[in-house]
């Protein structure tokens, strides 16, 4: 009995098929075209049973069955989108009631047993909230949770709505509904540019679904699968309202400290680094090699000043946004940046097909699922190890590259001195900078993936000296003139003496101390110039001045600079507030852009369906 009602349900989506594939079929709004042009256009019934729901007559008046059937129907999102935005604002309210009921039907369906019924609810749901927030502008005159569910059923439906896909994302079965899960859900966070603005949120704050994305991370598989959209999400989700009102998620991600979740969180956003890295990698193999194409995969090209123009890239924000609201909420996170784990993307394993995404530009979109999750792989001598901060670090030096943004900022600033002294105080952002170098130079070898990384560092100090002489000239000016930016000048001052020598001063001119400290620039130059002259070369080549300053550490003398561990301390709130309303809204766009819901076919479906017990 139980097979004959299952068959009887399922019936029409197969006779839909089978017309798909009978016929030569051309689709474009939603007409149905045969190869036979002396053939009257036909329309799907799924089309049909949507333009009876922009009537302003009940759909179900005629037809008691119009809801059970019309789930059963492949959804055509181009077509009920287009619909929608084919209406003007009055047009619109006066079949508020029949987008009601669609909107509730589809909510209903989410709790039926047929899966099929379940994907057409959600995609519809989809097509739904995206097209009705198409026409919320301010001259259209309606409330966007009025035109949706009706203020009198919103609580209840809303609450229905979260509490069915929280069943759904937790519950063991279908891939597929659960990533349309997700997709749903980052359509309504991102439905509105600006998301403290989408006021449905408000509902999603009420009906927390916090805990199902932490059991999507700390799963293996469900990590693999969805663990990119979910970290999204969440990082989406904790920046609502965020300095207007208590976040919820705000709250329970701040006080998370399951080892599980937390590092399944740092692999997702790892996984996503390092796929970056290897595609950023693979493309500059084509175009280079050589010094500076090693250099772009660590840490030192963030000091490089004039390399020859790299590949066009892209910054992923919305992975960047989540790694820094974990590391700036969660003091248990701070742990997971150094944990070992395999190099990301040496390894991998096979896994079920995903569903195509659209193409965009490298680095915004997720990382392949063949990226094995480093927690199941065990950590073997002869695999080369990273973690999280590492993975970072390459990251940075990889997308900072097109700014050539650490001494060309320092050459700007001191083109631009005259101007920017009379507004600004340039030293605090000179000596960040500064410190930036020294960081690198004291502790360098603490968190440098390769020794080489360290010497090629020196080399970039030892290329650039110019730069940090002429900076060195123009702090030392004003550090010793009785003038406002005396003290902070000397600070700069006092941060150079690791990168250069700072010998005469130029006495002569600024009646300056000598000064005997001996620093990279000033140890490594003589040394340069003697082997030049010892071999007779008239031009040395990066491999022979790498050699030379490997051949001298033993000799050199560096100052310990203080306060490098010592930090003024961070606060979010009116310092960044502006700039992170920038970034969400940024990422927001994005992702509303890129998600795709209609990727996954009937057919597809239908076989994954036909495994599930």
């Amino acid at each position: 009995m139980l097979i004959h009602c299952v068959i009887y349900d399922i019936f029409p989506v197969y006779k839909e098929i089978r017309v798909y594939s009978m016929a030569q079929t051309e689709k474009k709004g939603g007409l149905l075209r045969k190869s036979s042009a002396s053939k009257k256009p036909l329309k799907e019934k799924v089309v049909l049973m949507y333009d009876e729901i922009f009537t302003t007559e009940d759909p179900s008046k005629c037809n008691p069955r119009f809801w059970e059937e019309l789930f059963l129907m492949k959804v055509n999102l181009e077509y009920l989108e287009g619909k929608l935005e084919a209406l003007d604002g009055e047009e619109l309210m006066k079949i508020k009631d029949n987008i009601n009921c669609l909107f509730q039907h589809c909510i209903q369906a989410l709790g039926e047993e047929h899966p099929i019924r379940v994907v057409n609810a959600l995609q519809t749901l989809c097509a739904l909230i995206r097209g009705v927030h198409q026409k919320n502008k301010s001259t259209s005159g309606f409330d966007i949770i009025n035109m949706l569910v009706g203020f009198d059923k919103a609580e209840l439906c809303m609450k229905n709505l979260m509490e069915s896909l929280d069943s759904l994302l937790c519950a063991e079965g279908s891939e597929s509904l659960k990533s349309l899960c997700l997709k749903l859900l980052l359509c309504l966070v991102t439905v509105t540019d600006n998301i403290s603005q989408n006021t449905i949120l408000e509902y999603v704050m009420i009906n927390s679904i916090f805990e199902a994305i932490l059991q999507i991370l700390s799963s293996p598989l469900s990590r693999r699968e969805h663990g990119y959209d979910a970290v999204v999400l969440l990082a989406l989700l904790v920046n609502y309202r965020k300095y207007e009102s208590v976040n919820p998620y705000i709250v329970k991600l701040s006080i998370v400290d399951d080892e599980a979740t937390l590092n399944g969180m740092g692999l997702v956003i790892a996984q996503a680094l390092s796929e970056y890295n290897r595609q950023y990698k693979d493309k500059e193999e084509e175009h280079q090699t050589g010094f500076f194409s090693a250099l772009t995969n660590m840490v030192g090209s963030m000091f490089i000043a004039d390399a020859d123009e790299k590949i066009s890239v892209q910054t992923n924000e919305a992975i960047l946004l989540a790694l820094y609201e974990a590391v700036h909420l969660n003091r248990n996170f701070i742990t997971v940046l150094a944990q070992s784990h395999p190099e990301m993307g040496l390894m991998t394993t096979p896994t079920s097909p995903v569903p195509t995404t659209p193409v965009t530009p490298l680095g915004t979109t997720p990382p392949s699922s063949d990226v094995i999750s480093s927690a199941e792989l065990p950590l073997d001598a002869d695999v080369q190890t990273s973690n999280l901060l590492i993975t970072f670090l390459k990251y940075s030096s990889i997308v900072m590259q097109d700014t050539k943004a650490l001494i060309n900022l320092l050459k700007f600033l001191m083109s631009n001195e005259t101007v920017l002294l009379a507004k600004h105080n340039i030293f605090t952002l000179a000596l960040m900078v500064v410190n930036l170098f020294n960081m690198f130079i004291t502790y360098g070898d603490t968190f440098l993936p390769t020794p080489s990384s360290y010497d090629e560092l020196y080399y970039e100090i030892i290329r650039m000296h110019q730069n940090f002489d002429n900076l060195y000239s123009m702090v030392l000016r004003l550090s010793t003139n009785a003038g406002q930016w005396k003290e902070p000048a000397s600070k700069v001052t006092h941060a150079l003496v690791n990168i250069r020598a700072e010998g005469e001063k130029l006495c002569f001119t600024y009646k300056a101390e000598e000064c005997k400290s001996r620093a990279i620039i000033n140890h490594f130059n003589p040394k340069i110039e003697s082997y030049a002259a010892v071999n007779h070369i008239s031009q040395l080549s990066e491999d022979q001045v790498l050699e030379v300053v490997r051949s001298n550490y033993d000799t050199l003398t560096l100052k310990l600079q203080d306060g490098l561990d010592q930090y003024e301390r961070y606060s979010e709130q009116h310092k960044e507030a502006a700039f992170f309303k920038e970034l969400v809204r940024s990422i927001s766009i994005n992702v509303r852009k890129n998600l795709a819901f209609n990727t996954l076919s009937q057919e597809l479906l239908l076989k994954e369906f036909s495994t599930i017990s």
